[in-house]
């Protein structure tokens, strides 16, 4: 996040996605985790670059379900688990996956409010979709 004064507070830890998912799971309480504290001592470089996004269209797909709001995030993160899912069972190639999260997530425009029992049908249906559109 970049504040008005254009300085930016940044959250790093290592790589494993268990943070976020604890994250989730515990939010708005910090627990303690189980992956390693992030050694400052041995991390002696941060690069950033420019994601491309045509290459990358998961990137793309997201950023625009995030804008669309509602459950949008939630279309594409579930697409995007059934596409893996299939990618990895050998059903379709890898550049298919975010084709198809891409897809899901231009389909509908996922606004509005929603209840728990909405955010399940959503990721049913996403992954019903990437199913049908193999």
């Amino acid at each position: 996040m970049q504040y008005s004064d254009n300085s930016i507070i940044a959250q790093l830890g290592v790589p494993d996605m268990r943070i976020p998912i604890q994250y989730a799971l515990t939010y708005p309480a910090r627990v303690p985790g189980v992956v390693p504290e992030l050694d400052f001592t041995t991390l002696k470089l941060l690069t950033f670059d420019v994601a491309d996004e045509e290459t990358f269209r998961c990137l793309a797909a997201c950023k625009k379900a995030i804008k669309k709001g509602g459950l949008g995030p939630c279309a594409a993160n579930g697409a995007n688990e059934e596409a893996v899912k299939l990618f990895l069972e050998d059903k379709i190639g890898f550049l298919d996956i975010g084709r198809l999260v891409e897809a899901v997530v231009d389909s509908d425009s996922f606004g509005g409010d929603y209840t728990l029992a909405d955010v399940y049908e959503c990721d049913k249906m996403a992954r019903a979709f990437v199913r049908a559109h193999l």
